[in-house]
């Protein structure tokens, strides 16, 4: 059976020898929390790099601007709905290789500006555990279990599973099972030709750098 949200959240509850929730609506002390804080958590885990396997190209949908609404650029778009991490490129063609140039755009009032009329962005979408691969399920699990564990104040358990997650402190995040995952994402990267100003590739840009995020509209609607 694809694994479900739901399903997720008891087998991070399995890792703290919590009890299991039958939905998400339970008002039991782990069904709030998991309510309350898988949704971000899943986000910031496919917003922290610029993972294969959830990478997606989209052209945007244009729509009119409203009449007395000053035009910041020529042409008006909507983010994708799926957007949940950065958008790491935008330019006038699907394929990187067929595109002639990268396209200026900018972000305002939770729309996208441009002054051409086709735009195709390449962006991290959100992907549900289903579509997961075992690795990033793997890191995934742990990193909310983790969370878990802090809830429940088992902080032997949550230093474990952070360790487990991001490795020692010396390496500052960047170890232990993200740094395998970034790893075995990577092999499934396709091959990238050096394509000044078009593409940098699905390991250039990661962790939102660069890229235009979901976060940043939040920002700009004063949140």
């Amino acid at each position: 059976m694809p694994l479900t949200d739901l399903d997720f959240c008891n087998l991070a509850i399995d890792k703290v020898s919590g009890d299991r929730i039958a939905d998400f609506s339970e008002e039991s002390p782990l069904g709030v929390f998991c309510a309350g804080n898988w949704p971000q958590k899943r986000a910031m885990l496919l917003g922290k790099y610029r993972w294969t396997f959830a990478n997606s190209v989209r052209l945007l949908a244009a729509v009119t601007p409203g009449a007395n609404e000053p035009r910041v650029m020529a042409y008006k778009f909507t983010p994708p709905a799926d957007l949940v991490g950065a958008v790491h490129a935008f330019r006038d063609h699907p394929d990187p290789f067929s595109a002639e140039r990268t396209l200026y755009v900018l972000p305002s009032d939770n729309h996208f500006w441009a002054d051409e009329a086709r735009v195709y962005a390449e962006y991290t979408a959100a992907r549900v555990e289903a579509l997961w691969p075992s690795w990033f399920v793997e890191l995934a699990l742990y990193a909310f279990a983790a969370d878990l564990a802090a809830h429940t104040q088992n902080r032997s358990l949550q230093r474990d599973y952070e360790q487990k997650c991001w490795g020692t402190p010396s390496e500052g995040g960047e170890g232990g099972l993200y740094a395998q995952a970034r790893n075995e994402d990577s092999r499934q990267a396709p091959q990238r030709q050096l394509t000044s100003g078009i593409d940098d590739g699905p390991l250039v840009g990661s962790r939102m750098s660069g890229g235009y995020s979901s976060r940043m509209f939040d920002h700009l609607r004063g949140r």
